[in-house]
C-alpha cells in the first residue's frame, strides 16, 4: 500500500466529507486506546486483582467444624462408578476468633458421622469462606483477570468504532439518497 493512500482521509479533497475526517479521527483515537489503555487496563486490573487476594490471605483463617448430624451416604441422585465428586451438602458448628458460635452448611465427605471435624475457612467476620489462593494461585488468576480486562477494554472500543462507522455509513447513504433525488432526474434531461 502507498504510503499517501492510507492517510487520504487528511488530505485536501473536495470529495472529502466531514464524516471522511470523523471517521478518520475515531480510527486514530481508538487506535490509541487500544495500543495505550489496553495495557494500561490490563496491568491495572491485575494489580487489583492481586492485591484483592493477597488481603484475601491477610483476612481468612482455617478453623475447625463440627458436623451437626450425621451427613448423607451419597450425594442424592448419585450413582457407583461415576467418577464423580463423593460429598454432600451437611449441617456444621464452628467457633470464630472471638469464640462466638455460628452455624452453617458446607459440602463434606459423604458418610461421614456428627460431631466430625472438619477444616473450614472463614472471613474476618467469622463467617464460612472459600480458601484463599495461595501466592503462585494469585499470581495466575491474577493474570488471567488482567488479560480478559485488557481483552474486554479492546473489545468495548473496536465496539464503539464499529457502532460509529456504521452510523457514518446510514448517514451517508441518507445524504447520498437526498443527492440522488435531488439531481439524478436530471441526468435524463440532457443538462448534464
Amino acid at each position: 500500500m502507498k504510503p499517501g493512500k492510507t492517510l487520504w482521509r487528511w488530505r485536501r479533497n473536495p470529495l472529502r466529507r466531514p464524516s471522511d475526517v470523523l471517521e478518520a479521527a475515531a480510527l486514530l483515537v481508538a487506535s490509541a486506546l487500544v495500543v495505550v489503555g489496553g495495557p494500561a487496563v490490563g496491568v491495572g486490573s491485575g494489580l487489583a486483582a492481586q492485591d484483592a487476594f493477597r488481603q484475601q490471605r491477610r483476612e481468612r483463617y482455617p478453623a475447625t467444624a463440627f458436623l451437626v448430624d450425621d451427613a448423607p451416604e451419597r450425594s442424592p441422585g448419585a450413582f457407583a462408578g461415576n467418577g464423580g465428586d463423593n460429598t454432600v451438602r451437611a449441617a456444621i458448628r464452628w467457633h470464630d476468633a472471638q469464640r462466638s458460635t455460628h452455624r452453617g452448611t458446607t459440602q463434606v465427605e459423604a458418610g461421614r458421622k456428627a460431631g466430625s471435624g472438619i477444616t473450614v475457612w472463614l472471613d474476618g467476620t467469622g463467617r464460612l469462606a472459600h480458601e484463599p489462593l495461595d501466592p503462585a494461585g494469585g499470581a495466575v488468576a491474577a493474570t488471567m483477570v488482567g488479560a480478559l480486562a485488557a481483552v474486554a477494554w479492546c473489545a468495548a472500543v473496536a465496539g464503539a468504532v464499529w457502532g460509529l462507522r456504521a452510523w457514518l455509513r446510514r448517514r451517508r447513504a441518507v445524504q447520498w439518497e437526498r443527492a440522488w433525488a435531488k439531481d439524478g432526474p436530471r441526468w435524463g434531461d440532457g443538462r448534464w
